[in-house]
């Protein structure tokens, strides 16, 4: 009995995250849509970052609030790639800023394992990944 009240409490918990995750994303989920869709050189977003991972890396998208203070049109949107590369877990992280009202998509910061590229470190970055 004591186990089954452990597996049942493990469960109930679960089920409360997914719930709230799914909710987070229902009201974002547009917004990650249209900067997926948004197509720069040529190239939508998603196709690009489909590209970086490759046949083994995850990709998730995610997105929220760019900032509080600020309107709610607003808002970030993030690409996160994980895989392999010599022999180490990568991550590489695109982070847009997109505009509900303007419906612009801007590439603002590039992540490798949560610190911050410079252009060219970025641009590597996203060379290395998609060499695989």
């Amino acid at each position: 009995m004591k186990i089954f009240t452990s597996i049942a409490l493990c469960l109930s918990l679960l089920s409360g995250c997914f719930d709230a995750g799914g909710a987070t994303s229902a009201n974002y989920s547009d917004d990650i849509d249209a900067v997926r869709d948004y197509v720069a050189d040529g190239q939508s977003n998603d196709d690009l970052i489909g590209e970086l991972a490759g046949r083994h890396g995850k990709v998730t998208w995610l997105a929220g609030p760019w900032d509080d203070k600020q309107s709610d049109q607003l808002i970030l949107v993030s690409a996160s790639i994980r895989k392999k590369l010599d022999n180490a877990d990568r991550e590489l992280t695109l982070l847009y800023r997109y505009d509900r009202t303007s419906h612009d998509v801007v590439l603002d910061k590039v992540l490798l394992d949560g610190q911050v590229q410079s252009v060219v470190g970025g641009a590597v970055a996203m060379l290395a990944m998609k060499l695989e």
